[in-house]
Parts: C-alpha cells; sequence; structure tokens
C-alpha cells in the first residue's frame, strides 16, 4: 500500500512510503496477540455451543455435532430462540440476552482484528490496522493499532465466554458428560452403503455373504 506522492505544482507532495504486508516481518508481540485474540474467540465459540446443548437437554458430544459448523452469528440466534421458548420466567431470558450482547461485542473486536491486514511503517515500525468496509459502500481506514489494543480485545472475548459459563453454571443449563458409547465411524460413502445393504438383504434371505471383490 503507498501514500501519494507527486512533486507536480498543485498536487500532494507527501512521500511516498510502501508499507509492509508481509505477516512474517511483524514484531512477534504482535503475533502473539492476535494468536490470543484467535483462541479467546475459539474458546468463547465453544461455549456458546455447548450453552446450546444445556438449553436443548443433550450431551456434550451431540453437541458437538450440532453446533460444530454453525458461525457464531448462528449460535448466538439459536441460544437467544431456545432460551425464549423454555425459560421459566423472563428474567433468565434478559440475563442471557445482556451476556450475549457482550459476546457479540467482543467478538465484533475479533472480526476487526483477524479480518483486517496489519501493515508495517517501513520507517518508522509503527503498525497500521488497514480496516475495509463494503456494507452499501466502500470504506477504507488505515489507523495505528497498538499491541495493548488488541490484547485488552483478547481479554474481554474471554471474559464474555467466561460470564457465559457462570450463567450455565448457576442455572444447569450446561450440557451433559456423555456416558453411552459411541459408535466406531462408518464408512459413509455410496460403494460401502451399497454393501452394508446388500449384506442386510442376502441375510435376510438366508443367502451366504458374497466373497470378496
Amino acid at each position: 500500500m503507498t501514500e501519494p506522492n507527486s512533486t507536480t505544482p498543485g498536487e500532494d507532495p507527501t512521500p511516498k512510503v510502501v508499507f509492509d504486508f508481509d505477516p512474517n516481518n511483524l514484531p512477534p508481540e504482535y503475533l502473539r496477540a492476535v494468536g490470543l485474540v484467535a483462541m479467546a474467540s475459539a474458546q468463547t465459540e465453544s461455549i456458546m455451543q455447548d450453552l446450546i446443548g444445556g438449553l436443548l437437554g443433550i450431551d456434550n458430544i451431540e453437541s458437538l455435532a450440532l453446533a460444530a459448523h454453525m458461525p457464531a452469528p448462528l449460535k448466538d440466534h439459536v441460544a437467544r430462540a431456545l432460551i425464549e421458548m423454555n425459560a421459566t420466567a423472563s428474567v433468565y431470558v434478559d440475563l442471557l440476552d445482556e451476556l450475549l450482547d457482550a459476546v457479540n461485542e467482543a467478538l465484533a473486536k475479533r472480526n476487526v482484528i483477524v479480518h483486517n491486514p496489519l501493515l508495517r511503517h517501513p520507517e518508522t515500525g509503527e503498525i497500521f490496522s488497514h480496516r475495509l468496509k463494503a456494507r452499501g459502500s466502500l470504506q477504507l481506514e488505515l489507523r495505528p493499532i497498538k499491541v495493548e489494543e488488541m490484547e485488552q480485545d483478547a481479554a474481554l472475548i474471554y471474559e464474555a465466554g467466561l460470564a457465559l459459563i457462570q450463567f450455565m453454571g448457576a442455572f444447569g443449563v450446561a450440557s451433559s458428560i456423555r456416558t453411552r458409547p459411541l459408535w466406531e465411524p462408518l464408512d459413509r460413502s455410496k460403494k460401502a452403503r451399497a454393501k452394508r445393504m446388500d449384506i442386510r438383504n442376502r441375510a435376510a434371505r438366508g443367502e451366504p455373504e458374497a466373497g470378496p471383490e
């Protein structure tokens, strides 16, 4: 990314600066802060997943199967719908709404850090966040960002998840621990499925299993 430069009369004479986009050249403390933001977010989303399981009354493994691929906004919507349908009093709905609002605000900070590149000024070494928005109109912003700001955002994300855990513990809505054994994963390909159906059909007719192919 460059700042404009021109020596033509009447144009901006600001010296051109070529910012460094290479993440390998970011200071280690910035890379650590980005990783902390990402991991705190992953943990908080995992807690939201467990919350959904608890509200449904299913175990932790079923919660994984249900919500593993839900994006955070969908987890939020599902949790709000479930608490509204099943809460015995509106106070529980209000409490969870406040907690989920805090989670959403925290994860929005994650999105700003994780989904926008960080740039290094080649002379000063200052780190900038290159922020892009295109919701209805294109908006670009290049603003300095301090590592302490990113660490504070990571702490906010982490604490939002902990607040959900406290709610779940206080009102007993966490997913239960699975006690039933799991089946071994099946080969779900069409060929394997056809082979299993053939074995069942032969057994029903009293015929021996087919030999190896």
